[in-house]
């Protein structure tokens, strides 16, 4: 977790230029993740566990339940669980500004599986920027997180955040209950959830 919360004050998503635009950004973005879930898995062989399935259908109940009973700092309330087979759900938090559905998601993500069956993203000028091997990680880590260096953010959106999301709020989807987040939608936390894996 601490990892985690580290990486991403060193590369922060937004702020100022020479705060941000850090070389290899995008590339670190995506090899720091991958190294998270390939240490995960062996430390799941070494339980005699399978190795973490991808989420790859947003739609299918989530079977990993989390109960972390720990206490969020920012308002010292205990983080909320989230029950075994939660059903992911659109998110409508008018008060915390984050809204989007589940194909919103889907959308993004098809754009991001095109692009890269593609060989290029598509820019704000609608023009085609490569995803060589030079520096094509790295162009598509800043469009996955995604950061102020996405090549073009309206479109591709904010693929990686809102899983976050989708999951940290899957207890209280349109603020009904007036909970906060689970422990996945904070840097500090997010690894502590096994659901965190899993994209």
């Amino acid at each position: 977790n601490l990892h985690h919360w580290h990486w991403h004050l060193v590369y922060p998503g937004e702020g100022p230029d020479r705060v941000v635009n850090k070389d290899r950004r995008g590339e670190l973005f995506y090899y720091m993740h991958q190294q998270l879930i390939a240490r995960y898995n062996v430390e799941r062989f070494c339980n005699r566990l399978a190795r973490v399935r991808p989420l790859t259908n947003l739609r299918e109940p989530l079977p990993e339940g989390y109960f972390p009973k720990i206490i969020c700092s920012l308002n010292n309330r205990a983080f909320p669980p989230r029950p075994q087979n939660t059903v992911l759900r659109d998110i409508n938090r008018v008060d915390d500004g984050v809204n989007f559905t589940i194909s919103d998601l889907e959308r993004v993500e098809a754009r991001i599986a095109e692009s890269i069956d593609g060989g290029y993203v598509v820019a704000v000028s609608k023009t085609r920027v490569p995803l060589d091997e030079r520096t094509g990680i790295d162009v598509l880590g800043n469009v996955m997180e995604p950061s102020a260096l996405s090549v073009n953010s309206t479109f591709y959106g904010n693929y990686h955040g809102n899983l976050h999301n989708i999951i940290a709020y899957s207890h209280d989807p349109d603020n009904r209950f007036l909970e906060g987040y689970g422990v996945v939608g904070e840097f500090q936390t997010a690894m502590r959830d096994p659901a965190f894996y899993r994209w």
